[in-house]
């Protein structure tokens, strides 16, 4: 396997790591809203591409080389490494190994999936909430996506015991070397209707997700939840999922409402939940009959996340 040698860039900031597979079109959408980032010609990319399955049709076969050869289209940012898997790993672990290998060379790192346009100021944003709360060991991930809630603030962040989202999000490497792929205490949390219901977040069903669908990122997020884990979450989101059409490993949310913020995101330190803006998350994602089918697709995106379909 490839290894990764770390690329000295004269500053502090984290890497970006993309992971791609099949999807040509988007990951160019994808990397050309990264390109246009401030401290993108700053930054080292490092992009993370699935091998072909055992199964795989000279169809599929073109779509992953089309994906490769769209990394090598532009300097993206200021270094580019392709890491391109010669066999598929699957999606979980392509993602794990992308992550822990960077991270454990540079001690934090940005995450990407190939269908997130991001605004100009994401990776700004990231960087400096990864300076701002590097030392706060119960903050484990900078989070870019928000549902689309009037929060009646002007835009800013604030702390969440929700703790993690798989899109678009930064974190360190001593918190991601907590992470936990065999979650011990499933029984506990489904059978106490306290500590399911907290776990579960309103609608999202996030105890079906660990029970049953056991991803990456349902395991992150039991990681943060079992220490009392925070994140810091924006109250406009600095990402766009272009990956609502059928073409990733989760399908549906075509419909889903999504709001882009494209000025500067502010990151001050702040060493407590904000209430307000908790609530009116948690209130926004409670049953209403009214607007359930509403709702219903708007949370998907914290409910189920869309990867590259590897």
């Amino acid at each position: 396997m490839q290894e990764i040698t770390r690329i000295v860039t004269g500053n502090d900031l984290a890497p970006v790591v993309l992971f791609i597979y099949n999807r040509p079109l988007h990951t160019r959408k994808t990397l050309e809203a990264l390109s246009r980032n401030l401290l993108a010609d700053e930054s080292v990319l490092y992009v993370f591409a699935d091998g072909p399955k055992e199964n795989a049709t000279p169809g599929d076969l073109n779509l992953i080389a089309q994906a490769r050869e769209v990394i090598k289209e532009n300097q993206w940012c200021k270094e580019v490494v392709l890491v391109a898997r010669e066999k598929n790993m699957n999606l979980e672990d392509n993602i794990i190994d992308g992550i822990t290998r960077v991270i454990n060379q540079y001690g934090k790192a940005i995450m990407l999936d190939d269908d997130l346009i991001t605004s100009p100021y994401f990776l700004q944003y990231c960087n400096t909430g990864l300076q701002v709360y590097e030392n706060d060991k119960q903050i484990f991930s900078i989070n870019t996506y928000m549902l689309p809630i009037d929060f009646e603030s002007t835009p800013e962040t604030f702390l969440c015991p929700v703790a993690t989202s798989s899109t678009g999000w930064a974190t360190w490497a001593d918190r991601w070397r907590l992470f936990d792929p065999n979650p011990a205490f499933i029984n506990e949390i489904d059978t106490d209707a306290f500590l399911q219901n907290r776990f579960n977040v309103g609608l999202m069903n996030k105890m079906y997700m660990l029970k049953y669908m056991n991803t990456w990122d349902i395991r992150w997020y039991y990681t943060a939840f079992i220490r009392n884990g925070l994140g810091v979450f924006t109250t406009k989101s600095l990402t766009f999922n272009i990956g609502f059409d059928g073409s990733g490993t989760h399908k549906g949310g075509e419909d889903l409402v999504q709001e882009l913020y494209t000025e500067s995101m502010p990151v001050i330190y702040q060493d407590s939940i904000n209430l307000k803006h908790y609530s009116k998350l948690l209130n926004f994602v409670k049953p209403d009959p009214v607007s359930f089918k509403q709702k219903i697709k708007n949370i998907l995106k914290f409910l189920i996340n869309y990867h590259p379909s590897g």
